[in-house]
């Protein structure tokens, strides 16, 4: 059995991008194109606006009348318009692709769930699977909503800038070309430390989800044992570790964003001087020289977008690993069988039944032998753990024995298809909540 664990260094997961997430969005790319191309536009106008911009400020330094600047002025105002609206459609199309996504893989996962069957959750915390299945789609909102178009525009942006930008000077474009694009790798320096913190987070939160889960559906059971107190302490446990675990999270993002942020500067500063000494030995004019600095404007922003996003990205592909192994989750249920040709007779038959579950501690039955004829009705009691609930978990095929045989019908269960044979059973179960592991905490 595939247990739902979470290792640091996952199959198919790079710096900044894991392919199987990828996967997931196998008929929304177009929608994720199509929004990377919205904020090339963006980016492209932003640019335009700035040209206007250092034309019009030329126009202003050069005394030229009125009527000159009316033309430049009018672009400026058209292109931030033009701009608003491309960025409130790209972001609204980001979302919605997000979104559209979010519920594919809700509709997958429960797919799987229901494949992988009861038998299955019985090795696993409940609290564990439920954090993927719910606070892990979640995540997934701002990794396909933000972080993947994000760093799809910071890779693509300067490069496109980089051609407006040398048709007015060739070395100030090469600088900032070059800047933003260390800006970009930069972080991938501290990826392994920031990728170990995630999933040590995740880990942490993982491991509260469960107890607390535990807690809140056994909260009767721990009164009833005068456990409440001790298990208390246990919670506040696991939530400092959670609380330490998301504080590391928290600073190696900081120091992150600090990486690109002083790059952002160191570069910016460096292009500013490179201009500066151009435009004082007369290698470039003033309105190209403004242009150019308000362009690192440009230039530069998707770098400080895709920061925001980074943490994100990191976030989303820490929850994207349990997701995986959910989904390449193998059910302990036994396969295979054929449906009776004809009715079964209402008999049920145990013939030297021994069964014990995948990681147990002993055998739940032990040579069992029983029988029970048509029309007969039969109550089986002994204590928690006697194998009151496998008898009824062996009838429903969700396991098979390891040695004996079980019978319906005069038929051996392990021939009959299991859905065919569920079909004529029926279960009513208690409402008990059985805790992983114990109540019975030593209180300090």
């Amino acid at each position: 059995m595939t247990k739902l664990s979470e290792t640091p260094l996952a199959r198919g997961q790079r710096v900044y991008f894991d392919r199987r997430l990828w996967l997931f969005t196998r008929d929304m790319r177009w929608r994720i194109v199509a929004t990377v191309l919205m904020g090339l536009a963006s980016a492209a106008v932003g640019m335009a606006r700035f040209v206007f911009l250092g034309t019009l400020i030329a126009r202003v330094f050069a005394g030229a009348p009125a009527a000159a600047l009316i033309l430049p002025a009018a672009a400026v105002a058209a292109a931030m318009l033009l701009r608003g609206a491309l960025e409130h459609v790209r972001i609204m199309l980001a979302h919605r692709t997000a979104a559209r996504v979010q519920e594919l893989l809700r509709l997958k996962l429960y797919d799987k769930v229901a494949e992988l069957g009861p038998a299955w959750f019985a090795g696993e915390r409940t609290g564990g699977v439920m954090l993927s299945l719910v606070d892990g789609v979640e995540q997934l909102q701002t990794f396909f909503g933000q972080y993947v178009p994000q760093l799809a525009i910071a890779a693509l942006t300067p490069v496109a800038l980089f051609a407006i930008v040398a048709w007015w000077d060739l070395p100030v474009a090469t600088l900032m070309l070059a800047v933003a694009l260390a800006c970009l790798v930069l972080p991938a320096t501290f990826s392994r430390i920031n990728r170990a913190v995630n999933m040590s987070q995740r880990q942490a939160l993982k491991s509260f989800g469960a107890e607390f889960l535990d807690a809140i559906q056994g909260l009767a059971t721990l009164k009833a044992f005068g456990q409440s107190t001790a298990y208390g302490r246990l919670l506040a446990e696991k939530a400092q570790g959670l609380r330490a675990a998301t504080m590391k999270v928290l600073a190696t993002s900081l120091i992150t964003r600090g990486v690109i942020d002083l790059g952002i500067g160191v570069g910016a500063a460096a292009v500013l001087a490179l201009g500066a000494y151009r435009a004082s030995h007369g290698l470039m004019t003033l309105e190209a020289l403004l242009i150019v600095l308000m362009a690192g404007t440009e230039v530069f922003r998707p770098l400080r977008d895709f920061r925001t996003a980074l943490h994100d990205g990191l976030v989303g592909q820490a929850a994207a690993i349990g997701i995986n192994a959910l989904l390449e989750a193998q059910a302990p249920m036994p396969l295979g069988g054929t449906a009776p040709r004809a009715p079964l007779a209402p008999t049920i038959a145990f013939d030297d039944v021994r069964f014990a579950y995948p990681g147990g501690r002993g055998r739940a039955l032990d040579g069992l032998s029983l029988a029970v004829a048509a029309g007969e009705r039969v109550g089986i009691v002994g204590p928690s753990g006697s194998g009151k609930s496998t008898l009824a978990t062996l009838l429903l095929r969700l396991y098979d024995p390891q040695s004996g045989t079980v019978r319906i019908g005069g038929i051996d269960l392990a021939t009959l298809d299991p859905e065919a044979a569920r079909a004529r059973i029926a279960v009513v179960r208690q409402d008990t909540y059985l805790f992983h592991g114990t109540v019975e905490i030593t209180a300090v």
